[in-house]
């Protein structure tokens, strides 16, 4: 009896354990990383048919990233540049922010008249929700009284399986905060299937209440919405998005972190099909392989990525622009990447690293690709062809750390002046600045501290010894 008790607690956990790696299968999870200035996300959406839901002080329907002062006012008509100021000081209405909320207020410069009054007390300074720490940043946003979505990631899906959108807010406040879930045609934006349409949420006043609106204020809530899939194998890329569902001036004020989107066993209504587009024909990023031998330490990644099925060009900013670019992952030192241009600049420090670098570019609806960068070298060591045949000399002078030296060392090395030998040290060079020795010679050697690395004074130049000449 106690064995027939064992194999079922057994089985029983067994069992729990195969349903919890089933409802666990995780998409993706954006937690927003950490960082104590205030970033742009590539998933807030800058364009689309929601261009016409109203317009924010700022004059734009979409949520602005708060991270500069306006020189001139966005729309001089409606707007003083003082109130300007004072919605991107304040994340006002409309503006949004990643960043950790301990240092909401982290600008290196004060408000426009000098003083700081414009600082918003109601914008917590609280821990993030994913590891609560102090450095762990947030998506800030404002909803105001557009009701647009302030998040927007496409993915693509399997047929007939449910899964559950969720993610953690914080009203900061008052409770004028909801959300609407949405799943959306890639291309169209057509709303699929929404938490607002299963829950037949129509009213989206300040003063309405419904359950997607947080309970309680000041307070870390998690929200939720299931789905289903269509059956048809060509209905599987679809967008997930976060909508503000709540019309408020004030009191609109909430951070969100650890969006998760997880496929869960069963549940939820079946969303409708959308377009059968790819994403490829949206926007397509492609690998990259760069050779540094050539002596170019500028490269760009943009040069055969393409824009929309017709292959245009992709655009980082201007009037033009439809597109961010970003990276992806822990990049190695010395090298670091212009988001305004898409290109990569390499440091003369930089070592190849052993995994490929990865990159991401995203359409101005959150429609992204990703590729991957690597890197060659293509010159040949530079070396001295060996002198052949009978030495014409010996080594007579030899520096060395062993108390005893065996085969007459170091009249045993050939064509030598000077040997150094150690079986533990090593040797260390000058370690300076270039600028700091004023009368190089030719064929001097220093360490830079300043590029980190070894440098050869050839005549003309200091150059950082590599695998290729410095002539």
């Amino acid at each position: 009896m106690m064995m027939k008790k064992i194999c079922f607690f057994i089985s029983y956990f067994m069992g729990l354990s195969l349903l919890y790696s089933q409802t666990n299968k995780i998409i993706y999870r954006e937690d927003f990383g950490k960082t104590t200035e205030r970033l742009a996300s590539q998933y807030v959406p800058q364009s689309g048919k929601d261009n016409g839901l109203g317009t924010f002080p700022h004059g734009s329907s979409f949520y602005n990233l708060a991270n500069t002062y306006f020189d001139v006012s966005p729309n001089p008509s409606t707007i003083t540049r003082e109130k300007a100021n004072q919605d991107i000081w304040n994340i006002d209405n409309g503006n949004y922010a990643v960043i950790a909320p301990s240092s909401i207020y982290n600008f290196t410069k004060n408000a426009p008249d000098g003083s700081n009054f414009w600082q918003g007390s109601w914008w917590e300074k609280i821990t993030n929700h994913t590891d609560e720490s102090l450095d762990g940043a947030v998506l800030a946003v404002n909803g105001g009284l557009v009701l647009n979505q302030y998040y927007r990631r496409v993915v693509e899906l399997k047929p007939n399986k449910s899964y559950k959108i969720s993610a953690w807010f914080y009203g900061n406040g008052n409770n004028n905060v909801g959300v609407n879930f949405e799943a959306q045609d890639i291309l169209t934006e057509t709303v699929l299937g929404s938490s607002n349409k299963d829950l037949n949420i129509t009213n989206f006043e300040g003063w309405s209440n419904n359950v997607m609106r947080l309970v309680k204020a000041n307070n870390w809530e998690q929200k939720s919405w299931i789905f289903k899939m269509p059956a048809s194998e060509s209905c599987t890329n679809i967008a997930i998005a976060l909508r503000n569902n709540v019309k408020a001036d004030g009191g609109n004020d909430f951070y969100v972190d650890d969006i998760i989107l997880e496929e869960v066993v069963d549940g939820g209504n079946v969303i409708d099909c959308g377009s059968t587009e790819t994403i490829d024909n949206i926007i397509k990023a492609n690998d990259d392989n760069f050779d540094l031998s050539t002596g170019t330490s500028i490269f760009s990644l943009l040069t055969n990525d393409t824009y929309g099925s017709d292959g245009k060009t992709v655009n980082l900013n201007g009037v033009n622009k439809n597109a961010t670019i970003s990276t992806i992952g822990e990049w190695a030192e010395g090298i670091t990447l212009n988001t305004e241009t898409g290109e990569i600049t390499v440091a003369p420090s930089f070592v190849i690293p052993t995994e490929p670098l990865r990159y991401q570019i995203c359409n101005l609806i959150g429609v992204c690709s990703s590729a991957i960068i690597t890197f060659q070298n293509n010159s040949s060591i530079c070396t001295q062809n060996p002198t052949l045949g009978t030495p014409n000399g010996f080594t007579n002078v030899g520096i060395s750390t062993y108390s005893k030296k065996n085969e007459a060392w170091p009249n045993n090395i050939p064509n030598g002046f000077i040997s150094l030998d150690s079986s533990s040290k090593g040797m260390v060079i000058s370690r300076t600045t270039t600028a700091n020795v004023k009368f190089p010679l030719e064929g001097m050697i220093i360490y830079d501290t300043v590029d980190n690395c070894v440098k050869l004074y050839n005549g003309t130049t200091w150059n950082c010894i590599k695998k290729a000449c410095n002539i």
